[in-house]
């Protein structure tokens, strides 16, 4: 069997494993443009490998935000990341084939998102230099997710591994605003490879080194909370309940709330092995604005 480590990792190893997680801590990197100089922040990261296990360094999942008629809302994992179907999906596909103008509006509230979630050394950040040097939790949307793949899969050139702690590149996150969201149109990769940071200065590729930065990974938060969560009971009585707010004479939604028979599985403890992602799964949202919203929500 292959044996993968953060210093012999490449892009193409790297895959997601959907697996039942503890909740999410406040680990999480979440700069908003509203925190910069001139409404723009900027700071200089570094995408890290995940160090418990390399494979599963960068998460992708699904997401919905959902809310109840009081007001209430949280993230729903959707079952599409792990190819199952979803009940929100068919009831966003319901509203959006309807005949109703009104029908068709309220899907947009249905809509799923891409999220993604990474390991990141904060090299500088203006805004906050206390957190430089420090690892954290770096969420992100469809758009830096372009970024990456335009450094790992160019149309012309030599690949990044974006991971590589030597001969990885630093990410210049730049965010202004754009409307009532963040933009992230500006950041880039750096143009040449580098290797990362430590104590100011490049890491060579020696023993010392190699110690030092797995020192440093260690202190690293983990990603384990951030991967996909099943649904147990809570949650499906949430969605059913999100579900039947949509409910009135006529609507097309009132199909997928009572006779729907795709029903996602419920988990209470087991593990869910990763499954190849659903083909037949609802529209993506590739915006940032879901980002945005969570920023704002201190989620």
């Amino acid at each position: 069997m292959k044996e993968f480590d953060i210093f012999n990792l490449n892009i193409a190893d790297v895959d997601t494993h959907e697996v039942k997680s503890k909740s999410a801590t406040s680990d999480i990197y979440k700069p908003s443009a509203d925190e910069g100089k001139d409404g723009v922040y900027k700071a200089l990261i570094r995408f890290v490998p995940n160090p418990t296990n390399p494979r599963n360094s960068l998460i992708k999942k699904y997401v919905h935000w959902l809310t109840v008629p009081n007001g209430d809302g949280k993230i729903v994992d959707s079952p599409s990341t792990i190819g199952d179907k979803c009940p929100i999906a068919e009831a966003f596909f319901k509203l959006r084939k309807s005949d109703s103008a009104v029908d068709r509006k309220m899907s947009d509230r249905l809509k799923r998102r891409e999220q993604y979630y990474s390991l990141v050394k904060i090299i500088k950040d203006p805004q906050n230099p206390e957190s430089e040097g420090t690892y954290k939790v770096f969420r992100f949307g469809y758009k830096i997710k372009e970024k990456i793949e335009e450094e790992t899969k160019p149309a012309f050139g030599e690949p990044t591994q974006i991971f590589d702690l030597f001969n990885g590149k630093n990410f210049e996150l730049i965010i202004t605003r754009q409307g009532d969201f963040n933009n992230y149109d500006k950041s880039k990769f750096s143009a040449s490879t580098s290797a990362i940071t430590m104590s100011g200065e490049p890491a060579e590729r020696n023993e010392e080194s190699m110690s030092a930065i797995k020192a440093e990974l260690d202190t690293a938060p983990s990603l384990e909370p951030y991967e996909y969560k099943p649904w147990n009971s809570e949650t499906l009585d949430f969605v059913n309940t999100v579900l039947r707010q949509y409910l009135s004479p006529g609507t097309s939604i009132d199909t997928v709330v009572n006779t729907t028979t795709t029903k996602p599985k419920v988990v209470e403890t087991k593990t869910t092995e990763p499954v190849a992602p659903s083909t037949g799964a609802a529209k993506v949202d590739t915006s940032d604005d879901l980002d945005s919203f969570l920023d704002d929500l201190n989620i």
